[in-house]
């Protein structure tokens, strides 16, 4: 269908383009229009007919400015759908591991951190995930400029935490350790240590530790002395879940860790290094 516009559809369209708004609720479209819910439903479907609106989920739109043509070609970035599903939210685990570039792994889905429970959505065929995150824990993100749009993204300390958190939203135990690896030479260890403070959940960080030593990563000794003392008293705590890998292995210290996955699943053959402790020169006393 042509993109036309009525004077009602113009009214709609101008406000939203004066406004730089990128996207529009019902409940807004009615308000614009001064109309009823049955009007307004009726307005947004012509919208989206002639190409002017994307619906992304019942009651909620994006505009196709007319900058996208007299075709309306709908933005193909999926993180910028994606923010506009939920708020507050930030884009984590496998999404924001494969944005700070820490695994090879191509997702078929994307994953949004956010403090209430959703069901999954699809939009333009992209399954979107939703990660429940508790209010103390929503921390560890920025803005960051995804093919030109602004979006909520965890940073590369949080992304790693995330994916030991949940391994099942970063491609799987195997995947995950290799994720450490990757990241191990890009971390801003102040950053790291300041999330693990505030994380409050040992399995995380002992996890994160037993991965750092099997690859033998750059660790500063004193970061690595402050992970030992974040997890010092910890209960054991099994690598891979139970249901997967089962009960039995051996326990790694000063982790406490249960080693109950193979090492070939951990541990590529290309995945060879050598961890080099950094000693950092005391102070002289002043």
């Amino acid at each position: 269908m042509e993109r036309s516009l009525s004077k009602n559809e113009a009214k709609v369209i101008l406000d939203l383009e004066w406004r730089g708004q990128a996207t529009l609720r019902l409940a807004e479209l009615r308000q614009t229009l001064g109309a009823s819910e049955s009007y307004a439903r009726f307005l947004a479907h012509k919208l989206v007919q002639k190409g002017w609106l994307e619906r992304l989920r019942p009651g909620l739109f994006r505009l196709v400015p007319a900058a996208r043509g007299r075709e309306g070609v709908a933005d193909a970035n999926p993180l910028a759908a994606g923010a506009a599903l939920v708020s507050p939210y930030f884009f984590s685990f496998g999404t924001a591991c494969t944005h700070h570039g820490l695994t090879e792994q191509v997702f078929s889905e994307v994953y949004i951190a956010c403090r209430k429970r959703r069901r999954p959505v699809v939009v333009r065929g992209k399954r979107y995930v939703f990660v429940e995150v508790p209010r103390e824990r929503f921390f560890g993100f920025a803005e960051q400029s995804v093919l030109g749009e602004p979006v909520q993204m965890a940073t590369l300390e949080r992304s790693l935490l995330d994916a030991l958190d949940r391994p099942q939203h970063a491609g799987g135990l195997g995947e995950v350790s290799r994720v450490v690896l990757r990241a191990a030479p890009r971390v801003a260890w102040p950053a790291l240590l300041d999330l693990a403070h505030r994380w409050q959940a040992a399995a995380v960080l002992q996890r994160l530790g037993f991965l750092l030593d099997l690859h033998r990563a750059d660790v500063p000794a004193d970061v690595r002395s402050e992970l030992v003392e974040l997890t010092r008293g910890a209960s054991r705590v099994r690598l891979g879940p139970r249901a997967k890998w089962g009960f039995a292995g051996k326990l790694v210290q000063p982790w406490t860790v249960v080693e109950n996955v193979p090492r070939e699943v951990l541990v590529s053959a290309t995945d060879q290094g050598r961890r080099r402790v950094v000693f950092r020169p005391k102070r002289a006393a002043e």
